[in-house]
């Protein structure tokens, strides 16, 4: 067993996730390059990465995804910064919907407002 389905695995035996999402995402590994695969055709596996940092509160989210998991790391975006996000001018859903396997390498969103909250999503 590969340790992306190994993860899954834990996330839904501690809760983090229900069994519907756990299905979700084991069935779109089945197009995601494994971690254990250094290369795809052409290059590095692309990763869509998400970083969520709150100063206030500490709280800090790092999610990096498999392109082919990218509408399910919309989950992991805590509200109120998908709501900051939103009043930026940015529409996660359909930022997501364009990600598509010739989406260029590079910054997306980079985000920062006046209490210090920085929202960064980036394909690398």
């Amino acid at each position: 067993m590969n340790e992306e389905r190994k993860r899954i695995l834990q996330m839904l035996a501690e809760g983090q996730i229900t069994t519907e999402e756990a299905a979700e995402l084991i069935e779109a590994l089945g197009d995601a390059p494994h971690a254990d695969a250094e290369l795809r055709p052409g290059g590095p596996a692309r990763l869509l990465r998400i970083y969520v940092h709150d100063p206030e509160d500490a709280t800090e989210v790092k999610v990096n995804l498999p392109l082919a998991l990218a509408r399910f790391a919309l989950k992991f975006i805590p509200e109120e910064q998908r709501a900051q996000i939103a009043e930026a001018g940015f529409d996660l859903d359909e930022l997501l919907a364009s990600l598509k396997s010739e989406t260029p390498e590079g910054r997306l969103v980079e985000l920062e407002q006046a209490d210090g909250t920085r929202v960064i999503i980036e394909v690398v």
